[in-house]
């Protein structure tokens, strides 16, 4: 009897210990969604934005999100050691929100520049945030977790662009932006009365702690060679995200709501191949399942510049479901390949090289389509660039850092 009560009362401990466990996964992941919501808000709006500005200045807004969220990471990654997550989190989804507001009643093109600058510098605090929370969290099965929060990220990417594609049919693109601003203030609230603050010395003394020194150059080889294999890529999702609702209109002849929805079809995969992919890869291997998720997602990206309209969600769902694995499975092995007390700094580094195809290949594919007027082109070669990741990520050795 004694052993019994002592197994339920085991059994009872783990139980409480796991729910806070829970509840702070689907908190992050809720926010995950948000994150890629306001993500995606302005490559579905830049074909509307085009109409009224010109595709170089709307390709110039776009860009200016694009660098301070591309850029911006790394430095969040540094100052979430030191002052924790939950003022970053708060800050960024209410600075993204204000900005959008904003944005919905400016006329004045350099305002306008530099508030969605603002709304970009909003979206750089989430990543290297709350992905490293997670994968410290749960060791043994990372690749499983990172693939629910990813999936979270999905549900943002999926639905985000279709609403905002069907308010800027019915409303235009500025009242879509001030509808959009408010389910993100309400979020940073949730975000500030639920995460709790870390105390201000423990944070100091684990940033002292995690320095990334010139002589241990030989322990960050693996993660510095992943991070250019993921640069290589990561090219198909970033040039589809920043431009292919402009292909679909500008380029097919779509309307904007049919239009957004194909792009959410790029995204609908990731509601399970994000999981789906991450737990592959903890029991078949990070490095088999992502060289064949990059295969894929190169052919498909290649075909959706072939195929007829009438079936174009078909390359569309197939990249996404190869897009959204490849940045679970990515991340996993990133936490597998970087020592625990550097992978908050590792990962704000990873994720602004990872983002920083996005200021690259906006003003290429905008450029390509406003000087050679064909759409196709871009595509096309990206899908070829995003093979020669495959040498590097061959050369990547085995390894767990749990």
């Amino acid at each position: 009897m004694g052993i019994t009560q002592e197994f339920t009362k085991s059994l009872r401990t783990h139980s409480a210990l796991q729910e806070p466990r829970k509840a702070h996964l689907r908190l992050l992941a809720a926010s995950h969604a948000m994150n890629h919501v306001y993500q995606l808000v302005t490559p579905v709006l830049v074909p509307a934005i085009t109409v009224e500005y010109g595709i170089l200045n709307a390709g110039i807004l776009s860009l200016c999100f694009w660098l301070s969220y591309s850029l911006l990471p790394i430095l969040f990654g540094y100052l979430s050691q030191t002052f924790g997550s939950r003022g970053l989190l708060t800050f960024g989804f209410v600075a993204t929100a204000l900005a959008f507001l904003a944005i919905g009643f400016t006329t004045n093109f350099a305002i306008l520049a530099m508030l969605f600058f603002v709304a970009g510098v909003g979206g750089a605090t989430y990543h290297p945030n709350g992905m490293p929370l997670l994968a410290e969290t749960y060791p043994t099965s990372r690749g499983q977790t990172l693939g629910l929060h990813q999936t979270g990220g999905a549900i943002g990417s999926f639905v985000g662009p279709f609403a905002a594609g069907l308010l800027a049919q019915n409303f235009t693109w500025r009242p879509t932006m001030i509808f959009m601003a408010l389910p993100g203030l309400v979020l940073a609230a949730i975000l500030w009365f639920s995460i709790s603050p870390a105390p201000a010395a423990a944070n100091n003394v684990r940033q002292e702690k995690s320095r990334i020194k010139m002589s241990n150059l030989k322990t960050y080889g693996p993660a510095a060679l992943f991070m250019a294999a993921a640069f290589i890529y990561v090219l198909g999702q970033r040039g589809t995200d920043t431009f292919a609702n402009e292909y679909f209109t500008l380029g097919r002849g779509i309307e904007i709501a049919e239009a957004s929805l194909l792009f959410s079809a790029l995204k609908v995969a990731g509601l399970f191949s994000a999981p789906v992919c991450g737990k592959l890869s903890d029991s078949y291997g990070r490095k088999r399942v992502l060289i064949a998720l990059v295969i894929i997602e190169a052919i498909s990206l290649y075909f959706l510049t072939t195929t007829p309209t009438m079936l174009l969600v078909v390359p569309c769902i197939v990249f996404g479901f190869a897009a959204f694995g490849l940045l679970t499975v990515g991340e996993a092995w990133l936490a597998d390949l970087t020592p625990e007390k550097q992978r908050k700094t590792i990962f704000g580094i990873n994720l602004t090289i990872n983002f920083s195809p996005y200021i690259i290949l906006t003003p290429a594919l905008f450029g390509i389509a406003d000087v050679y007027g064909n759409y196709d082109i871009g595509f096309v070669a990206l899908s070829g660039l995003m093979l020669l990741s495959i040498p590097l990520v061959l050369k990547i050795k085995a390894k767990t850092s749990h």
